[in-house]
C-alpha cells in the first residue's frame, strides 16, 4: 500500500475530527477516505479513530501514531523539496581522466568556485568517451589523442609533467595502456627521448600509484608548468627534461545536448582550471 499517501488521510481526518471536512480539505469524495482508513487500520492491525453519528474520536493507538505520522509526512515533502531543487541546480555529470591524478582535485575545485555543480566520474578516456556518446555523462576531460569523431571538442591543452622522483633506475607507474592507447604510447616515447630506459609499471588505481611514489618503489609523473593551448602534434612543454600530457574536453552534438546545460561554459571552466 502507498503508506504516505493513507497516513495524510489518517491526519486529515485527525485534525479535522470530520471524515467529511477531512475529505473537502483533500478535494476528495467522503468514501475513499474512509476505506482509505480502514485500510490503514487493518494495515497496522489498530483501530484508529472511534466513530459514532455525532463525532470522530482517536483512540489512544491513534493518539500515539499522530505525531509520528505527521512527521513523516514533513520529511517526505521535504525530499520532494529536496529533489526538485536538485534538478534546478542543474549538476553536470562530469568524465575526468584518471589519470589526471593530483590535478584532478583541483579542477573540481575550480569548477565547484564558479558555481557549477560537479558530479565527477574518474575513469579512462576510452570507457569515459563511450559514456558520453551513450548519454551517460555530459561533459568530459580525456586524454589526447583518443577518438572523438561526431563529438563537439574543445582546445588539446598541454601539461607540462616532471618525472618525480627523478631516479632513472625506479620503474615509471603509469594508468594502464587500454585507459587511452595512443596517448599513453606518446607518453612512452617521450620518456625514451628523454633517455629513461626504466620499465612503465600499468596501475589503474591513481591511489595506488601515489602511494608507490611516496614510498620510492617508482616514480610518477606530476604536473609542474600551467597549461598552454596547442596546435596539433605540437610541445609547448617549456623545457626538454618535461613530459607533455596533453588533454581535451568533449561534449555531445548540440542536438543531443542537454537543453538545461551550458555545455560550452563547463568546458570553458575545464580549460581556466587546466590553466
Amino acid at each position: 500500500m502507498d503508506l504516505v499517501r493513507h497516513l495524510r488521510l489518517f491526519v486529515a481526518v485527525a485534525e479535522h475530527r470530520h471524515f467529511g471536512r477531512a475529505a473537502a480539505s483533500l478535494s476528495m469524495a467522503q468514501p475513499p477516505l474512509s476505506q482509505g482508513v480502514q485500510r490503514l487500520e487493518r494495515h497496522l492491525g489498530q483501530r484508529l479513530f472511534d466513530r459514532d453519528a455525532r463525532r470522530v474520536a482517536l483512540t489512544a493507538p491513534g493518539s500515539a501514531l499522530l505525531p509520528a505520522a505527521r512527521q513523516l509526512l514533513a520529511d517526505a515533502d521535504a525530499l520532494v523539496e529536496s529533489s526538485r531543487r536538485w534538478s534546478e541546480r542543474r549538476c553536470v555529470r562530469l568524465g575526468l581522466a584518471a589519470d589526471l591524478d593530483t590535478l584532478a582535485g583541483s579542477v573540481l575545485a575550480h569548477l565547484v568556485g564558479t558555481g557549477i555543480d560537479v558530479e565527477p566520474v574518474l575513469a579512462g578516456s576510452t570507457e569515459l568517451v563511450g559514456r558520453l556518446r551513450d548519454g551517460d555523462l555530459d561533459v568530459v576531460l580525456v586524454r589526447h589523442p583518443v577518438a572523438l569523431d561526431g563529438l563537439l571538442t574543445g582546445d588539446v591543452i598541454t601539461v607540462s609533467a616532471a618525472v618525480v622522483p627523478d631516479h632513472d633506475d625506479l620503474p615509471l607507474a603509469l594508468p594502464p595502456r587500454s585507459h587511452h592507447p595512443a596517448a599513453h604510447d606518446q607518453v612512452v616515447d617521450a620518456l625514451l627521448r628523454l633517455g629513461r630506459l626504466a620499465p612503465v609499471h600499468e596501475i589503474a588505481s591513481a591511489q595506488e600509484r601515489s602511494v608507490r611514489v611516496e614510498a620510492g618503489l617508482a616514480c610518477g609523473l606530476r604536473p609542474t608548468l600551467p597549461a598552454l593551448p596547442t596546435q596539433e602534434g605540437d610541445v609547448q612543454d617549456g623545457s626538454a627534461d618535461l613530459v607533455p600530457l596533453r588533454y581535451r574536453a568533449a561534449v555531445p552534438v548540440i542536438s543531443e545536448q542537454r537543453p538545461d546545460l551550458d555545455h560550452a561554459a563547463v568546458v570553458s571552466a575545464l580549460h581556466e582550471a587546466l590553466r
